[in-house]
């Protein structure tokens, strides 16, 4: 696809022309950047006017915009501009979600670095051909290690950064929206969550709002503020200041997803006849287990392992990642939401998953255990870990947590715990 940014050079008749530019639980790859091929591009002095040009034809500066917002144009790495056309279209079967070396494409590429006087000096402006998926993003997932420009509305999702929309949640893509009622160097207070459901065209991620939003399968976000709640609240997401978008003061990256730790993967296999979904707490954020990961029977499917040195800090401590394992075919809905107790999904599911990496021992630790005291309530099936260099064992099975030679030592609560050593593959096996 052929796209330009044509310089016309204004007479005094278009002197006046100006572009605008708009709980827890304590226990990134960059896209290649390559040098754009400049167009030859005369500079005249006095005011100019900016055309965008697609294919040949003139396209107004708003469609470039809408572009940035939905995705179809991304800045690249150095602060410019690439487009590209989507990379799977709608009749391309849905990709397996377990993460696939994808090459990066050689773009096309034109450069620009004029604007109007009237207007700021501008980044040079980059076009791509196609889209570039990061070899360390899961397969289906483009996007997910390009930096994220701040200046997007408020109102508009951030899909084409990697981040993914949870439409069921009724709020505009995001998992959940904090209004702090007081901000000060302390940190903040009087925080107030936005009800399910207030806004399904993303209306109520306003001004002083830190909006959430989820990752990839394996990827955790990187936007929270760098002060917490006053009172051990975590806050997180984006920021959205005077209706723009913008990473938070505390952001551990450029990207909104960061992939979990790379010595270990954690993943977790369906056996099932049905399908399973085990749904990770927004954290920091609203703390409700917002985040879905559903497998359908056959499917494995990465769960990500925060680096406790590197990813959220409580307190000053290290957290790790937790995860509610709901019964078989409870529908994503009603299983990644906080539930009112009356069904045994949601916040009431049966199982809890506890998962994080500790580089001082250089081992990760996954615990399963009962969602107690919440609930008394029994997973229909049965949850194992497994792997190699693995220390210790831990299987649920008939509303028993059991761990030991032959699974011999069992309790209904507490649960089991095992250890797995860097370069090892855990993976959750659900039967």
């Amino acid at each position: 696809m052929k796209f330009a940014v044509v310089l016309l050079f204004a007479t005094t008749v278009l002197a006046a022309a100006k572009p605008h530019r708009h709980r827890h639980r304590h226990a990134p790859h960059a896209v290649e950047k390559r040098d754009p091929v400049p167009d030859a591009v005369t500079v005249v002095a006095g005011p100019t006017v900016v055309v965008y040009v697609l294919n040949g034809t003139p396209i107004p500066e708003s469609e470039v915009m809408q572009g940035i917002n939905n995705g179809t144009l991304i800045w690249g790495d150095d602060g410019g501009l690439e487009s590209a056309p989507p990379s799977t279209p709608s009749s391309t079967p849905t990709p397996t979600p377990t993460p696939t070396p994808t090459p990066t494409p050689t773009p096309s590429q034109v450069k620009v670095a004029a604007v109007s006087s009237a207007a700021a000096k501008p980044s040079s402006v980059v076009v791509s051909s196609a889209a570039a998926v990061p070899s360390s993003a899961p397969s289906g997932y483009g996007n997910v290690d390009t930096p994220f420009p701040s200046g997007l509305p408020c109102s508009t999702f951030p899909s084409g950064y990697g981040a993914v929309p949870v439409d069921w949640m009724g709020l505009g893509g995001w998992i959940g929206i904090q209004k702090p009622g007081y901000s000060g160097s302390d940190g903040y207070n009087e925080i107030s969550t936005v009800p399910k459901g207030s806004c399904s065209d993303g209306s109520c991620c306003t001004s002083g709002s830190f909006c959430s939003y989820s990752c990839p399968p394996g990827y955790l976000k990187s936007s929270w503020p760098a002060l917490q709640g006053v009172t051990g609240q975590s806050v997180g997401g984006l920021y959205c200041n005077n209706g723009k978008l913008e990473l938070a003061s505390g952001a551990i990256a450029k990207s909104l997803c960061v992939k979990g730790t790379d010595k270990v993967t954690v993943q977790v296999q369906n056996k099932l006849s049905g399908s399973a979904s085990i749904c990770r707490t927004d954290y920091p954020g609203t703390e409700s287990e917002t985040v879905p990961h559903t497998t359908t029977p056959g499917q494995t499917l990465e769960l990500a392992c925060p680096d406790n040195s590197q990813y959220y800090k409580w307190g000053g401590k290290g957290t790790s990642a937790q995860y509610y394992i709901n019964n078989m075919n409870v529908k994503e809905s009603d299983a990644c939401w906080w539930g009112d107790g009356t069904q045994p999904v949601g916040n009431w599911a049966p199982a809890n998953l506890g998962v994080g990496y500790n580089p001082g021992d250089n081992k990760a630790y996954i615990s399963l255990f009962q969602n107690a005291p919440t609930t008394n309530a029994k997973l229909d099936y049965t949850v194992e870990i497994t792997g190699d260099n693995i220390k210790g064992k831990c299987r649920y099975s008939n509303g028993q947590y059991c761990s030991g030679d032959n699974y011999s030592d069992c309790n209904t609560v507490a649960g089991c715990t095992i250890a797995a050593s860097a370069g090892t593959v855990v993976t959750i096996v659900l039967s």
